[in-house]
């Protein structure tokens, strides 16, 4: 009986893991639900589909969606691209004359008048026809069309004229969405530009559409006005890919432009396809609710998009899984009538070297016009994926319910068979969840279920076969990568220091963050990031615990590290700052290496506090961190980012110089008033070890205190002039810089009377 009873205890303690787990994936997936863009794991998600709709080959699509390619074989025949306008008015005049095609579409834009031909090209094209035997009027009526554009523009009117024979013609365009990159445009440029957009625009929006919902085009980039006029509809066709990975996975269907929205190249074709009458189909968005877009209607078909008005891709295939066509078999009629006839063919360039490579989930070298022709595909088939705040609910519950389920029954299983029944879970699992994405075209969240599922096994094993130093494992794996080996092994030794709770000491906080972190982020691949700041990372943490740091945590690039506790330490002060020292002095040592690799090379920016704080084991009973708290820490934090201010690397507070001061070479920077703290701070620049400043520095230095001064005093040229001196002693310097443009704003526009010389830091 006693022996039952203990296993019964035993059997409660264990589900009691099984629980914490499945509560803690609960809340890791809501963390991630509500993170902007999603978390890590989102991105493991999509590529989980990614590799369900790479492996699972092509399947059925439309024939009615074709592609007319400038492809190697046409270049070969018309020369290089860019070709003369007349070739795609050759192309447009074919596909309209002789296939009598549903629609055309063009993934290119003629946003410049093409200049008069050399004639090379014109002659040469005459001379092909000729030898084809083609004769009559017609013919030769033919050939003074050809002589006819090279005269500058020409080709330009006649591919206008061609396309205004027949409404069923989308020209595209594509928005610039960088604000500075159309600065430099005049207000008749932009009127222009939505000149020629104007009549594309979305038929009816019903609702309220929120700010921001949608992309905003600044500005749209068009077709010149001789083609513009020929042209029926325009659609842009800007694809922008998944900035985890570059991705393409999903496609805007609709931007914003001033007070108007617009549709893709996309949705505007199959408005054409749609139509009745002679007329395309209307396009109407509904955003009633306010919640955003619930749904866009384009003639009797209604599409239900992401709230943001983006479609989730379904890709049918590899590369080439629509039909190609070359233009040169277009114009030469080469290409069977019933393969083109009444279809809607999209226009692009696939020639090796001169189009748009596209990385998407079934290829990393995919075609840019085939993602259009995909997306047309989807639109026409409703095949797109449906992915809503549902399938999160639905993950949502499939984690609860499986959690607890797996947590009973292999509370009741030998290991053996706990090891068996997790395989089989996860493989039908995985089948079932393709099952979902082929056929049903949504999921609910692999990822977190695989966690959950593997958690739980391991947590729940890992309990029934704990061994009795469990509590010394614990801390020395905790806290191995944060705290070093000496303060390790006191922790073993007093565990009881790790009880929840925390306690008020002085010691000096530490926050550093690598400057110009996401400009070089976004132009490497993720892989090669991870590895640059993993080496970064550890090179840093192991001078933190050389000097006796604590590593309280990583956001990202940034360090938190405090000195002090859990092992006190009379010097904290000065070691934080001969941590920041060594710091500075390792990274020009990897900078070097990283200049011969043709890596980034990282800077870092390092703030330095020291005064009371809070700091001990901060969390649950079941989950906590040893970490800090207190204003001292927020001081510390905002002074790592005032280095912008001043364009310093490493500074700190006067509550830091002061026990420190026969420890280092500093300069005074400024009064400074934070966000979030109202008291002034005197800052000081960490420049280097006692006794060891470079003679003009030290000079510099000296001027630069004089000019401080005189800034304070408000003598604004004098300060200026003063400034000036010290750039000239040491070249570049950046608090020089900055005080000599704060001066000339103070010059500009003085401060108040009652201004105290205080500077207030806007930045965090």
């Amino acid at each position: 009986m006693p022996k039952k009873i203990f296993q019964n205890l035993f059997a409660l303690s264990a589900l009691k893991v099984a629980v914490l787990i499945t509560l803690a994936t609960m809340i890791l997936f809501m963390v991630n639900y509500l993170t902007p863009g999603g978390t890590f794991f989102s991105l493991l998600d999509k590529k989980w589909v990614d590799s369900i709709m790479k492996n699972r080959g092509t399947v059925d699509h439309t024939p009615g969606v074709v592609i007319v390619t400038a492809d190697a074989k046409s270049v070969d025949a018309y020369g290089r691209w860019p070709w003369p306008r007349f070739r795609l008015a050759q192309v447009v005049e074919a596909l309209n004359k002789h296939y009598d095609v549903a629609v055309i579409g063009f993934d290119i834009v003629f946003s410049e008048p093409e200049q008069a031909s050399s004639g090379g090209g014109v002659k040469e094209a005459i001379q092909r026809f000729q030898k084809m035997g083609f004769t009559g009027p017609k013919a030769e009526q033919y050939v003074d069309y050809l002589r006819a554009s090279q005269t500058a523009g020409a080709g330009d009117k006649l591919l206008g004229q061609n396309l205004a024979k027949k409404q069923n013609n989308v020209l595209g365009y594509f928005f610039q969405n960088d604000p500075d990159a159309v600065k430099h445009l005049t207000t008749k440029d932009r009127a222009d530009a939505a000149k020629r957009i104007a009549g594309s625009e979305i038929f009816a929006v019903i609702g309220d559409m929120p700010p921001g919902l949608v992309p905003v085009g600044n500005y749209p980039t068009t077709n010149i006005w001789d083609i513009t006029k020929g042209g029926y509809r325009a659609g842009f066709f800007n694809v922008e890919p998944d900035p985890e990975d570059g991705t393409v996975r999903r496609v805007h269907i609709i931007y914003q432009h001033e007070d108007q929205y617009f549709p893709s190249l996309d949705l505007q074709m199959m408005s054409l396809l749609l139509g009745e009458g002679g007329e395309p189909a209307p396009i109407v968005v509904n955003a009633e609710g306010g919640a955003g877009i619930q749904s866009i209607t384009v003639g009797s078909e209604v599409i239900v998009p992401n709230q943001d008005g983006s479609i989730l891709l379904n890709y049918k295939g590899p590369a080439q899984t629509f039909p190609h066509y070359s233009m040169v078999d277009v114009v030469e009629h080469k290409v069977p009538k019933e393969l083109l006839q009444g279809r809607a063919v999209i226009l692009g360039n696939t020639d090796v070297g001169t189009y748009d490579l596209r990385t998407t989930a079934v290829g990393a070298e995919y075609p840019g016009v085939e993602v259009h022709a995909t997306l047309l595909d989807n639109l026409l088939t409703q095949s797109y994926f449906n992915i809503g705040w549902e399938n999160d609910m639905v993950t949502l519950i499939l984690l609860l319910v499986l959690g607890l389920a797996m947590g009973v029954i292999l509370t009741h299983m030998t290991a053996l068979r706990g090891a068996l029944l997790t395989v089989a879970v996860a493989v039908i699992y995985s089948y079932a969840h393709q099952y979902m994405v082929n056929e049903y075209r949504t999921w609910t969240s692999y990822v977190f279920v695989m966690i959950e599922i593997l958690s739980i096994w391991g947590g729940v094993t890992l309990y029934q076969f704990l061994v009795s130093d469990r509590d010394k494992r614990f801390i020395k794996g905790a806290f191995a990568q944060y705290l070093s080996p000496a303060v390790i092994d006191q922790l073993v030794e007093n565990p009881a220091m790790l009880k929840l709770g925390g306690e008020r000491r002085v010691c000096t906080a530490f926050f550093s963050d690598v400057a110009g972190f996401s400009s070089f982020s976004e132009k490497m691949e993720p892989e090669e990031l991870v590895a640059l700041l993993n080496v970064y990372l550890t090179a840093m943490s192991d001078i933190v615990m050389k000097y006796g740091g604590t590593v309280d945590k990583y956001e990202g690039d940034a360090i938190i590290a405090f000195y002090g506790a859990p092992v006190p330490y009379e010097d904290h002060a000065a070691r934080a700052i001969l941590t920041s020292l060594e710091m500075q002095e390792t990274l020009v040592k990897m900078r070097a290496d990283w200049a011969k690799e043709g890596k980034p090379q990282l800077k870092v920016r390092i703030g330095l506090n020291t005064g009371p704080m809070v700091v001990g084991n901060m969390g649950s009973q079941n989950r906590f961190d040893y970490t800090m708290m207190g204003n001292t820490v927020n001081l510390a934090s905002r002074l790592e980012g005032a280095n912008k201010n001043y364009g310093s690397y490493a500074c700190m507070s006067e509550m830091t110089y002061e026990p420190a001061k026969d420890t280092v070479e500093a300069r005074e920077l400024d009064l400074i008033r934070v966000m979030g703290i109202a008291k002034p701070v005197r800052l000081y620049e960490i420049m280097a070890r006692k006794g060891q400043l470079a003679p003009n520095v030290a000079q510099g230095r000296e001027i630069f205190h004089k000019g401080l001064a005189l800034y304070r005093d408000q003598q604004w040229d004098n300060a200026i002039a003063t400034f000036n001196q010290v750039m000239a002693v040491i070249p570049d310097d950046g608090p020089a810089k900055s005080f000599i443009e704060r001066c000339q704003e103070f010059k500009a526009s003085p401060p108040p009377k009652e201004w105290d010389g205080v500077f207030v830091s806007t930045s965090k």
